[in-house]
């Protein structure tokens, strides 16, 4: 994380506007829902004493709110995703070129020892993974805890109850995604050694070509590159069983804690703690 800080430094103002804007769209899709729960309960289900206009001119008004609201939101969204595009670039870019420096600057013997397959491919993903990692943390992992922190803020204002539900959902759901990621992430790690080697290999193999044919091993050189495609597909099949399996445990989680939510919610309705409109509201945020 400190290396990955120090290339981030230099664009650290650029990286702070784009979660700024990712906090502000995330929080404008939020009040879509809750205008929609207001529209409900106020005009839909209890209109009360309202005349026909002044239920029509109400209604209009929010939903000129909620269209304001979404405006805004892919305002802020297409800015933010325009000003994290840059940083990512740039990051990259940097982390990229002091990669390719170091490596030239390696000596001779180092070079003869790492093909130059392997090197570029260590090169191209060093690049490519820092990249992922700086916007799936804006992206996805700080949008998350935002849209979490809103939820959280709306369930504390309508009941307690809610709350042990969330925390114990993300508990859960935290802790059984982080136990077969790490899985995972073992077995990529052995997948893109194998790519590396593979890489080195099938280099050297075009780079002697004239020699592999004039000694007759074309075949065994095609037979010997096979096994490492064959590695290579083997552990992708238990990446894929691994991913899998993580999906479908998740959605069973997930599943679990929206049908708890959504009891705790109707049990509120009956002790008229909520209304239907706030539930509606509810469920959409989740």
């Amino acid at each position: 994380m400190k290396v990955l800080w120090t290339y981030l430094k230099p664009y650290k103002g650029l990286a702070i506007l784009s979660m700024i804007l990712a906090t502000v769209a995330q929080a404008l899709t939020f009040l879509d829902p809750v205008i929609f729960g207001k529209i409900l309960d106020n005009f839909a289900l209890h209109p009360g004493n309202k005349t026909e206009k002044e239920l029509v001119t109400g209604v209009l008004y929010l939903l000129g709110l909620a269209v304001a609201v979404s405006i805004a939101a892919k305002l802020a969204k297409t800015f933010q995703e325009f000003v994290l595009r840059l940083v990512v670039q740039k990051f990259g870019k940097s982390v990229f070129d002091d990669g390719l420096k170091q490596t030239l600057r390696l000596t001779y013997q180092e070079f003869e020892e790492q093909r130059s397959g392997e090197t570029l491919s260590i090169l191209q993903k060093t690049r490519r993974d820092t990249e992922t990692f700086l916007s799936q943390f804006i992206n996805i992992l700080f949008s998350t805890v935002v849209g979490l922190g809103f939820l959280i803020y709306y369930a504390i204002t309508k009941h307690w109850a809610l709350i042990p539900v969330f925390l114990v959902g993300v508990v859960f759901l935290g802790g059984l995604t982080g136990l077969l990621s790490k899985k995972i992430k073992t077995i990529q790690r052995k997948i893109f050694r194998q790519n590396a080697v593979m890489s080195g290999n099938i280099t050297e193999s075009l780079r002697n070509i004239e020699l592999v044919k004039s000694l007759g091993l074309t075949y065994p050189e095609i037979r010997r590159l096979k096994t490492f495609t064959q590695s290579i597909f083997d552990l992708e099949m238990i990446k894929v069983k691994k991913v899998r399996t993580l999906t479908f445990l998740q959605g069973i989680t997930l599943n679990l804690l929206k049908q708890s939510i959504l009891f705790i919610l109707l049990w509120l309705i009956f002790r008229k703690v909520l209304t239907t409109g706030e539930l509606i509201s509810m469920q959409i945020i989740m």
